[in-house]
């Protein structure tokens, strides 16, 4: 299994909750989630840290992840994120 830990660090809380309203509006969680070796892909927010939000995905196997990062919802993430993201860092676990 392989974990992704992305965590996203923004100006504010404001830009934060816009660019989850916009990735959500975009339909790219729906997608990812019903992906083929999805097994999780949930979003969390810090209660201590208005600004940062921590993605958490789970994939049956890296054949999964490589499909999931060649499909068109994944590949709209950079002009969706642009905007509002100051940081993303990406934590990889296999397991």
């Amino acid at each position: 299994m392989i974990i992704l830990h992305v965590k996203q660090t923004f100006i504010n809380r404001d830009a934060r909750d816009s660019y989850y309203a916009a990735l959500c509006a975009s339909g790219v969680p729906a997608a990812s989630r019903a992906e083929d070796g999805n097994i999780m892909y949930d979003y969390f927010f810090s209660a201590d840290r208005g600004n940062e939000m921590l993605l958490i995905e789970k994939w049956e196997n890296d054949e999964a992840l490589t499909r999931h990062q060649n499909t068109a919802h994944f590949k709209q993430l950079p002009s969706i994120k642009a905007p509002y993201t100051i940081e993303s860092k990406i934590d990889r676990y296999e397991v």
